[in-house]
């Protein structure tokens, strides 16, 4: 420490400086910010030799250390919010390969660091079966316990959705939770992305009020890996959001390799992960579904002719602008309907082909976890021949 002149200091006992973890060079350096007694910043390196012996892989990018300028020793000092003991950490399981992962990591590593970590689930009654024993295994062979919770919606009442409990046995497996949101709110697209909102965050939310963890006793446990990086949440920090991935640096490959060497796994290639029809996905991997799996679309179908004038979104879209004199909403990109992928599927098609599919993938890419930021819109031209139907 022959670089840090204490005279900057003088007069005050501890100095506290910021960890800066993005910009750590390995596991033994790292660089810290000094805050002087104006506000000035110094640069120091602190190497393996240092009395701070703990490594930056475990420091959050919030952490702060306290220099002691008596004794020459620095101790960690981490924000309110993730203080050990202070704060439950709640981790939504999507029931993909990646969520799995962090979860198991979460729990062998830092539980020590939290009151509690609890696991959710938040079934839509749409997911894959394999979805659903795969989150079972994990449960079993990991010892998750995961919370399986359901959307339960309030039809005449201006109220989110609550949740209630469920298991492996008795969660829908027809789409009762998502037939709920759809009566209230309508159908789900580009413009309208509710189904997010009312199966997932507000459920779960709900859930933990209903058990006494408000949003200040909380941190979410977000799985966004270091490749998605550009999807953390401006408001991380406000929102108590937490991604261990980007941390660990953990990319999908790292995700992949890890689960070759374990006992089981998530059984079913990328465009069948999650919701399997879901509008979200790309033409190329719905129409994959519908050539592979065409069941998988009687639900989407069903809610089309059933509620596709349902809700404030339908009334406001069907009577303005470019939408106005058509019929119904329609879940998929370009306004098209379940007929209109069935069609698209019978014209000659190159399916996709799931390349890791032999060390099977994370689930839907197109992602839909709760309590990210507002996501992009999705592009949603709308062909005119199609509105002129």
């Amino acid at each position: 420490m022959s670089n840090f002149s204490k005279s900057k200091f003088e007069g005050k006992k501890f100095v506290q400086v910021r960890f800066d973890l993005d910009k750590c060079a390995e596991f033994n350096r790292s660089r810290v910010e000094w805050i002087g007694k104006k506000g000035k910043s110094y640069n120091q390196i602190i190497s393996s030799r240092s009395p701070y012996k703990k490594q930056p892989s475990s420091l959050s990018p919030d952490s702060h250390l306290d220099y002691d300028l008596k004794t020459g020793r620095i101790k960690i000092k981490r924000k309110k919010y993730i203080r050990k003991n202070k704060k439950t950490l709640v981790v939504s399981f999507s029931g993909g390969r990646t969520s799995a992962y962090m979860t198991k990591r979460l729990l062998e590593e830092e539980k020590a660091d939290y009151k509690d970590i609890i696991v959710i689930f938040a079934n839509t009654g749409q997911e894959h079966e394999k979805t659903l024993e795969f989150i079972n295994n994990c449960d079993k062979n990991f010892g998750f316990n995961t919370v399986w919770i359901e959307s339960v919606t309030h039809k005449n009442e201006k109220k989110a959705s609550t949740a209630k409990i469920v298991n492996f046995e008795t969660a829908s497996r027809v789409g009762d939770p998502f037939e709920g949101v759809i009566s209230k709110y309508g159908i789900p697209w580009s413009k309208a992305g509710h189904c997010t909102r009312e199966l997932k965050e507000n459920p779960i939310k709900n859930y933990l009020k209903d058990i006494g963890i408000s949003i200040e006793d909380r941190v979410m446990a977000i799985g966004i890996r270091e490749d998605e990086s550009h999807r953390v949440s401006n408001a991380a920090e406000e929102n108590n959001m937490y991604y261990p991935l980007v941390n660990w640096k953990i990319d999908k490959e790292s995700v992949l390799d890890w689960w070759e060497e374990q006992a089981f796994d998530l059984e079913i290639p990328e465009h069948f992960g999650n919701c399997t029809w879901c509008w979200k996905k790309s033409y190329k991997k719905l129409i994959t579904v519908m050539i592979e799996n065409p069941e998988a679309f009687e639900f989407p179908e069903k809610m089309e002719k059933k509620y596709g004038k349902t809700g404030k979104i339908a009334e406001k879209m069907l009577n303005n602008g470019v939408l106005k004199n058509q019929k119904s909403m329609k879940f998929f990109r370009g306004f098209r309907t379940v007929q209109d992928i069935r069609e698209m599927a019978s014209n000659g098609f190159e399916k996709f082909i799931d390349l890791h599919h032999l060390h099977i993938t994370d689930g839907c890419s197109e992602s839909c976890e709760p309590f990210l930021d507002k996501p992009k819109e999705i592009k949603n031209i709308i062909p005119s021949k199609i509105i002129n139907k």
